[in-house]
């Protein structure tokens, strides 16, 4: 089997998946959406990387980088699709092209799955209504947003639009804040929780809990926050993300689902848990590619 990984390629998670895909005989060949081009002759479309044409050279295509070329890259995951080849993550292909963070609260919100209050305005006027009704503090995140990128907490409704002065309208969501010391992050694999998990805390002087600003993981069983699992399974499930990080974080005993991560990077999980991530997102790409 040969499979495309559309992935930075000098990221921890690219190469461990790479080592792990060369432990267990698949033959993973990453790049980002710079290295392909396409070409439409005869009335065919193809797609290029590596001097091959992948359509005809690869069984499947794991997609976990967008930007800058958002579409682009999905339509590399469409053209594998009407090839007849394996999408991971199989929704890029019949979602309706949506990557927005406010999309995904509004899928989990149909399922039932609990999140913060989340508000996405793109009118003026609406802004200025919305800041005079919010609880401060309160978070504003970049829609498309990644590694703790745009986000920002707000004391106040000037602080609010200082904040919101620096970006075209629609660009942040407004989210509640939920006062907490630590949140969670469980990993899912193929629609299943792995399990162990981690707590997340902020570095000093910081409010944001990712790794890649100084996060300190602290590994857990899965089996201690019982009603992580399910939840963080439901929300995967609910999105369809095969492989994904799922973020949750307590409102009083209520745990709430920040966010489902469609591209989760998981330097700070393997490091704090030893337990090998590649691995197990490498059987499933075998899994799904070999049916």
């Amino acid at each position: 089997m040969k499979v495309v990984w559309l992935g930075w390629e000098e990221i921890y998670t690219t190469r461990r998946v790479q080592e792990a895909a060369k432990a267990q005989g698949l033959e993973l060949d990453a790049c980002n959406i710079h290295d392909v081009s396409f070409s439409v002759e005869g009335g065919k479309a193809n797609a290029f990387a590596f001097g091959r044409n992948l359509l005809e050279c690869y069984d499947g295509l794991v997609v976990r980088t967008f930007y800058p070329y958002i579409s682009e890259s999905l339509t590399l995951a469409r053209l594998f699709r009407d090839a007849g080849k394996v999408v991971i993550d199989e929704s890029l292909t019949d979602e309706g092209y949506a990557v927005s963070k406010m999309h995904d609260h509004l899928v989990l919100a149909e399922h039932g799955i609990p999140t913060p209050r989340t508000w996405q305005v793109f009118n003026p006027r609406q802004v200025e209504e919305l800041a005079e009704e919010l609880t401060y503090p309160c978070l504003l995140k970049g829609v498309h947003g990644a590694r703790g990128e745009h986000v920002y907490v707000a004391e106040n409704a000037e602080q609010l639009h200082r904040r919101l002065w620096h970006y075209p309208y629609g660009e942040l969501m407004l989210q509640e804040y939920l006062p907490a010391a630590e949140d969670y992050r469980v990993m899912v694999v193929g629609y299943r929780a792995l399990p162990v998990m981690v707590s997340r805390k902020p570095p000093k002087g910081d409010f944001r809990t990712n790794y890649a600003i100084g996060g300190r993981f602290v590994r857990h069983e899965l089996s201690e926050f019982p009603a992580f699992q399910s939840l963080a399974e439901s929300a995967a499930r609910a999105l369809r993300r095969e492989f994904t990080a799922v973020d949750i974080r307590l409102k009083g005993d209520q745990p709430l689902v920040l966010e489902v991560n469609r591209q989760p990077d998981f330097e700070g999980f393997e490091r704090a848990t030893k337990f090998d991530v590649a691995t197990e997102v490498v059987r499933y790409i075998c899994q799904r590619v070999g049916k």
